[in-house]
């Protein structure tokens, strides 16, 4: 009968939790420099942005704007069943310009500088919405392009509908002969016009 050797047994023990430290050291020190590259990115981004925003008034004035605030705090007021919440939005900056006031949302990087961007476009929606204004501009201070965003009302889109409607009633009214259908559809026109006026 061969007796075991418990100094062996130590020794294999040992190089496995030290092979194990290792490697819990080495995820360690991997995951604080993935971390410290990303955090050391993005704070570069960051200045990036600020000093591009920073630009954009100089560019501003280059293109005949009167920079009259910048970085204002607007609060926007809404109610969730009944409950009233506030909410505060920041434009990059009001200018004006032949007696029109307009917002400008300055972006930088590849995609917030294009209002395809779904957050970008619903920042910039939100500013049309709050901010008094004749327009709303988003500056690519990438590629210094300034370019007017314009949405397009409610009230606009149901007008477009009604004048559609009333036009081909119109059509079909003076096609048809018979006096007593285009009084109907007179009638009919009228109903739709003063329904959406009250």
């Amino acid at each position: 009968m061969t007796s075991f050797d418990f100094s062996n047994q130590n020794h294999i023990v040992f190089s496995i939790l030290a092979i194990i430290i290792v490697v819990l050291i080495f995820l360690l020190l991997r995951y604080k420099t993935i971390a410290f590259l990303k955090e050391r990115k993005v704070k570069k981004r960051f200045e990036r942005g600020n000093k591009l925003e920073l630009q954009a008034k100089s560019f501003l004035k280059s293109k005949g704007y009167t920079v009259v605030d910048y970085q204002s705090t607007y609060q926007h007021k809404y109610r969730v069943d009944g409950v009233t919440y506030t909410s505060e939005i920041e434009p990059d900056y009001i200018v004006k310009k032949n007696g029109k006031k307009y917002i400008v949302e300055v972006k930088s990087g590849t995609s917030a500088i294009s209002v395809r961007n779904r957050n970008t476009r619903r920042q910039l929606l939100e500013y049309d919405y709050v901010v008094e204004n004749d327009g709303v501009f988003l500056l690519d201070m990438e590629n210094r392009n300034l370019q007017l965003i314009e949405f397009k009302p409610k009230g606009e889109k149901r007008a477009n509908k009604l004048i559609k409607a009333i036009i081909i009633l119109a059509i079909i009214g003076i096609a048809i002969p018979y006096w007593q259908v285009k009084v109907a559809i007179g009638a009919i026109l009228a109903l739709a016009f003063f329904k959406d006026r009250f």
